[in-house]
């Protein structure tokens, strides 16, 4: 049956990922993961001749972790010199450099308050009293959101004072596979809903864990050979679970449909209500903790079509209009909660997924993100594009060897090409600007705003928009040297 579709459809596929930038101070760049092959099936009944349909499609993964040999402090970095330290109060208005990369953990515990963290000395004594009260209800809302005993609430703070990993992103391709006369087609079946449901890895009432049709999986770990640790990242995310762990009524499974170990749950409200900020340069997706609205206001789930207009989301069951060009329907953002390995319970996320097209293909854009403002004072987590996913998509082309160099994707990639990719911005909200993470002081206004603090405000930037890397396949190229050359895509440039 796939051979007869083969002669009236595409049904192949090749990897892609979005690029990854080049590494800049204030960027956490994402760590290559698996990139993996799919064999979905789509069921075709026709007068005369009826059976499954066997499809070709691909998941490339990257992480974004703070890594161990980054923690050093801004003021003690003597290796990160060209980048000077930036003042505190943001008096210096000539001062145009940010703090040296991924200082996550050292800003976190020196700058801003989390549930835990006592009222300054400096405070009155009532002022001491209120501050302490509202971090009680902190401590409070998120056992309520989680299930998390206290102490493990206190043990994830510890865990992001560590090596967190703060966030995954994946690019999924389909071909735009139609059956004749009207029959199934990609583009009908994969909605919005499918594709949370498969990176969350919902299972189905019979405990199986959602897939395209009979789905097999072939995984190439980026990892080397050698690598000690490459047969644990097989392990299921139940292995980790803890007490204080999401429960089976809140439906967590693993990111990717067992593709790494974090427990992920479906959309959920989490605390706050997401708003759409919008500049003449860009727009942002933030959570805003600071003033609940009332409950028929509350937003757990918003879009921002790739024009950059917000839209609201009543079901995701369809992509809507598609604008821009990679064909690129609106992007849906939603709260959820997730647990990476080793992370004692959940915490608060931002969910985005996105679709467009090229090359006869889908091609599905996913991740997900820490929301900063559940866990933090003064601080928000910002998605953040040029038009709320205007998405551009760079072909490859495939050499037999499968090698693609850092060096040719920036030869064929234009030339203002923002070099933030798709890292992970962290710090204080001004610096987002000087990165290009955030691309106006207009929209620093904005978030600064709606954060309504009295002081330094921080912020994780994560983009929406970019380019996207898609292989072109001539149809004989091995899946050996596809998932070689996916794998270095997913590690370009940084």
């Amino acid at each position: 049956m796939s051979r007869v579709a083969a002669r009236t459809t595409n049904i192949g596929a090749s990897p892609a990922a979005m690029f990854g930038g080049v590494r800049g101070d204030g960027l956490i760049p994402g760590t290559a993961r698996e990139t993996i092959k799919f064999s979905p099936t789509v069921r075709v009944e026709e007068r005369f001749i009826s059976g499954d349909v066997e499809l070709e499609a691909w998941m490339t993964n990257t992480t974004m972790a703070v890594e161990a040999e980054n923690y050093r402090s801004v003021r003690s970095n003597p290796n990160r010199g060209e980048a000077g330290a930036v003042d505190d109060g943001f008096d210096d208005e000539d001062d145009d450099v940010i703090s040296p990369a991924n200082d996550y953990n050292s800003v976190r515990s020196n700058k801003r308050r989390s549930a835990f963290a006592p009222a300054d000395d400096e405070d009155d004594e009532d002022d001491g009293d209120d501050e302490d009260e509202a971090h009680s209800d902190s401590i409070r809302r998120l056992q309520r959101l989680t299930g998390a005993s206290e102490d493990e609430i206190r043990e994830l703070y510890e865990y992001l004072e560590g090596e967190p990993v703060l966030g995954e992103r994946c690019v999924i391709t389909l071909p735009d596979a139609r059956a004749p006369r009207g029959g199934p087609s990609i583009e009908s079946l994969i909605t919005p809903k499918r594709v949370i449901d498969f990176v969350t890895g919902r299972a189905d009432g019979d405990g199986n864990v959602y897939s395209w049709g009979s789905n097999h999986k072939t995984a190439a770990a980026v990892a080397d050979e050698d690598d000690e640790d490459a047969d644990d990242e097989d392990g299921s995310c139940e292995q980790h679970s803890s007490g204080g762990g999401l429960s089976a009524e809140q439906s967590v499974y693993c990111w990717g449909g067992n593709t790494s170990q974090t427990n992920i749950s479906g959309p959920t409200h989490t605390y706050g209500s997401l708003d759409v900020l919008t500049s003449d340069s860009g727009v942002v997706v933030i959570n805003v903790t600071n003033r609940p609205p009332a409950a028929s206001d509350t937003k757990s789930m918003v879009g921002v079509s790739s024009d950059g207009r917000p839209t609201d989301v009543d079901s995701l069951d369809e992509w809507g209009r598609e604008s821009g060009p990679a064909s690129s329907t609106s992007v849906i953002v939603c709260q959820v909660l997730v647990q990476p390995v080793g992370c004692p319970c959940p915490f608060p996320a931002l969910l985005h997924v996105q679709r467009h097209t090229n090359n006869n293909q889908y091609v599905y854009s996913c991740g997900w993100v820490i929301d900063e403002s559940c866990l933090y004072e003064n601080s928000v987590t910002a998605l953040a594009g040029g038009g709320g996913g205007n998405v551009r998509i760079q072909d490859i082309t495939l050499s037999r060897s499968g090698e693609v160099s850092g060096d040719e994707i920036l030869r064929l990639l234009p030339d203002d090409v923002s070099p933030v990719g798709a890292q992970l911005f962290f710090g204080h909200l001004e610096d987002a600007v000087i990165t290009g993470s955030l691309l106006d002081d207009e929209l620093v206004e904005e978030v600064a705003g709606a954060v309504s603090s009295d002081g330094d405000v921080y912020c994780s930037c994560h983009p929406l928009d970019g380019h996207c890397l898609h292989l072109v396949d001539d149809g004989n190229t091995s899946d050996t040297v596809k998932f070689k050359a996916g794998a270095e895509l997913s590690k370009s440039v940084n």
